[in-house]
């Protein structure tokens, strides 16, 4: 990562934090466990990588990034909603070095209101939908404060309305779509059917993101202005090999960088690229580890370790890695019809992390 790229997003971690964290904000949630729930992922070191391509995409078309604050601070908390849910979903114990809400409720459901085990379990999973539903009001709430910045209302209303429609649904829909291809037969996998899922599930968000700050620096509510097309395409794509770059890390990334486990998306049964590239390659012994071990969540982690070895030796990893490479390139293009700044250019050196970032 260059270090203009790494300053900057630093400085949009901290000011989306600070913003996240205003006092004014914690008297909305209550009981004490759901407001612990609530701060609980924001008050961890994030990536911010939505709210920084939103912030450069407003620098980018010659607008004002303080005024675009509260929407990317909208847009970290609206992620991180779903991170809560899809935690949840997968049933994963951690997330950025802690444990995740639906773990942390159980935690206190145990130890402060000294419920059994199972009624615990029932606490936390509860906690954690509620949780969710709370931050994505939050996040609504969050864009709307843009008016108070000046951004005019008819903007703010076009951005509202596009991601409490479009963008939410086809996030959602792209979960449900991730969850359907985990029940799915290896052998009935295709490539295009995984990445319309990562289209959905991860880069509809980003590009909403780059769309919003080029809508908010343009002051414009037209979705279909060259400009905010062309981040929007941009970012879409980079967001899609975003994904592609979280399923290799989820096998070979450093657990301790990652702050979530390795090996758990192979217990899980998630239906990456690099598997369904693997096991096309695979001859039926190989196919037989790969069917036993993969959604197996008893896997041990000597067998989890062989099936690491196997997608790499068949080279679905290395396939993937190619695969996200090329939404990049195909990504760049896009920010031709852009004039030449500073903000550009670091969207160009954010499409470039998002392949070779280890974290």
């Amino acid at each position: 990562m260059s270090l203009d790229l790494q300053t900057e997003l630093l400085r949009c971690e901290k000011q989306v934090t600070e913003y996240l964290l205003d006092p004014r904000f914690r008297g909305w949630f209550e009981p004490e466990h759901l407001r612990r729930a609530v701060y609980s992922y924001p008050t961890r070191a994030g990536k911010c990588l939505r709210p920084a391509v939103l912030l450069f995409a407003c620098g980018a078309v010659g607008g004002d990034e303080s005024k675009a604050l509260p929407a990317a601070a909208g847009i970290e908390l609206f992620h991180t909603w779903t991170l809560v849910h899809d935690d949840l979903i997968d049933h994963d114990a951690r997330r950025r070095g802690g444990p995740t809400v639906h773990e942390q409720g159980r935690q206190m459901g145990q130890e402060e209101l000294e419920l059994t085990p199972e009624q615990a379990g029932h606490y936390g999973d509860d906690l954690a939908v509620l949780t969710g539903d709370v931050q994505h009001a939050w996040s609504v709430c969050l864009f709307a404060e843009l008016a108070e910045r000046g951004v005019p209302p008819e903007v703010v209303l076009a951005l509202i309305t596009r991601l409490e429609s479009q963008v939410i649904n086809a996030v959602i829909g792209g979960e449900l779509l991730d969850i359907r291809l985990s029940c799915t037969p290896i052998e009935q996998l295709t490539e295009d059917a995984i990445v319309r899922m990562l289209r959905m599930k991860t880069g509809a968000l980003y590009e909403f993101a780059a769309a919003a700050g080029a809508m908010i620096g343009l002051a414009t509510p037209d979705v279909r202005h060259p400009w905010v097309e062309a981040v929007g395409r941009f970012a879409g794509l980079c967001g899609t090999a975003f994904q592609l770059q979280d399923d290799l890390l989820g096998l070979v990334g450093d657990e301790r960088r990652l702050g979530k486990p390795i090996g758990s998306d192979i217990r899980e049964g998630k239906r990456t690229t690099i598997v369904c590239h693997a096991f096309r390659l695979a001859d039926p012994a190989q196919q037989a580890i790969l069917n036993r071990v993969l959604g197996n969540r008893r896997a041990t982690e000597t067998q989890t370790a062989e099936v690491v070895g196997l997608l790499r030796s068949l080279g679905g990893i290395e396939h993937t890695r190619a695969l996200a490479g090329r939404y990049v390139e195909q990504a760049i293009p896009c920010l031709d019809p852009l004039p030449p700044s500073a903000s550009k250019d670091l969207l160009l050196a954010w499409a470039k992390f998002m392949v070779d970032r280890t974290f």
